[in-house]
């Protein structure tokens, strides 16, 4: 351990048991140089080592002072901005409420708006939060799984010092954290209780445009492919936003691709209700011509005749939990707290659109 590795880690010690608490000066840099026998270069590099870890503060003329977090957390914005896709229906309201009461209980503000999954409609929201004084940014991400033209403003927001975490979904080209469910794990569970009901020929309805359904189907297709089972690549239709509420639109290919399989993964419980009510207009039942599995359970997937088999998503955890991620980033003192997503397990809620076959 070199000299000013020792003096910074004997002064964090100090700042530890309290010789120095908040707000408390240390020695001088002469006082420092004699107390441990050192250049001036060695106390300044391990003052430097403090100062970046959060832990002290040094002001020209005054000296170093160590840093007291409740006082600067006074003096900081209390403003976070929650973005979400939809915010009205599905599972957005509980993730949202998640969020909400855990901020709100920390007394922050809480600035809700959402995109409807429109890259111009983020790129807006974006703009308009550059110039509020943010302290931090819970997002979801916009087409995930395409090329985003917004990174440059999710980039000037970072250079700003405003923390961002995206929910569900995030972009592989920013080092910010994302609290989701695991999707992978997700579609590999579906698969697994199509092959435990005795499913081989399965099928897939999937979206294109988010990271998630990309995932969703990784998984699922690897679990096939373990169990030794390979899907017909026709047998997967992708969609994408524009699509949602069009399914008749696609009628013929969904049912031209399908035909044959005896089970199909839905994307998400929208999609697997859309899907249901196509099937049953052209006379095909669930689960006795169909076994339909789902992923995100939610309270579509209990509407209707027939109940929706479908992969749990945790939604109000899954805010609770971003929230409190994001009071971790924005409260950290230098290292401390490094920026971690955090990915949910899944379970399967069983319904009655999956039939065992013998």
């Amino acid at each position: 351990m070199t000299k000013y590795q020792k003096i910074a880690v004997r002064l964090k010690e100090q700042i530890a048991d309290g010789t120095y608490g908040p707000g408390a000066k240390l020695p001088s840099e002469q006082e420092l140089r004699e107390q441990f026998g050192v250049s001036r270069q060695s106390v300044r590099k391990a003052l430097e080592v403090l100062e970046s870890e959060g832990l002290v503060r040094g002001y020209q003329g005054k000296g170093t002072y160590v840093v007291d977090p409740v006082r600067e957390e006074q003096g900081k914005s209390k403003r976070i901005a929650v973005v979400t896709t939809y915010v009205d229906n599905y599972i957005f309201p509980k993730i949202i409420q998640g969020i909400e009461q855990v901020l709100s209980g920390e007394g922050f503000q809480v600035q809700i708006s959402f995109t409807n999954n429109r890259i111009r409609k983020e790129e807006e929201i974006l703009e308009s939060l550059l110039d509020q004084g943010l302290r931090g940014l819970i997002i979801e991400a916009t087409k995930s799984a395409l090329p985003n033209p917004n990174l440059g403003l999710y980039r000037k927001l970072l250079e700003q010092g405003v923390q961002v975490l995206f929910l569900n979904s995030g972009y592989p080209e920013l080092d910010c954290p994302v609290v989701a469910l695991d999707d992978r794990e997700a579609g590999r569970c579906a698969a697994r209780y199509l092959l435990d009901m005795g499913h081989k020929e399965i099928g897939g309805l999937l979206k294109s445009d988010d990271g998630q359904g990309l995932r969703r189907y990784e998984g699922f297709l690897s679990e096939l492919q373990k169990a030794g089972v390979h899907s017909d690549d026709n047998r997967f239709v992708w969609y994408d936003t524009g699509d949602i509420g069009h399914f008749d639109l696609m009628e013929r290919r969904l049912l031209e691709r399908l035909s044959g399989c005896t089970a199909v993964l839905c994307y998400n419980d929208v999609a697997a209700v859309e899907f249901m009510e196509l099937l049953k207009r052209n006379g095909i039942r669930i689960p006795e011509d169909l076994s339909i599995v789902s992923i995100d359970d939610t309270d579509l997937a209990e509407y209707g005749d027939t109940g929706l088999s479908s992969v749990h998503h945790p939604k109000e955890r899954l805010g609770e939990k971003a929230a409190r991620q994001m009071l971790a980033m924005v409260r950290r003192r230098g290292n401390e707290g490094q920026n971690e997503g955090y990915e949910f397990d899944v379970w399967l809620a069983k319904r009655e659109s999956v039939r065992r076959l013998r």
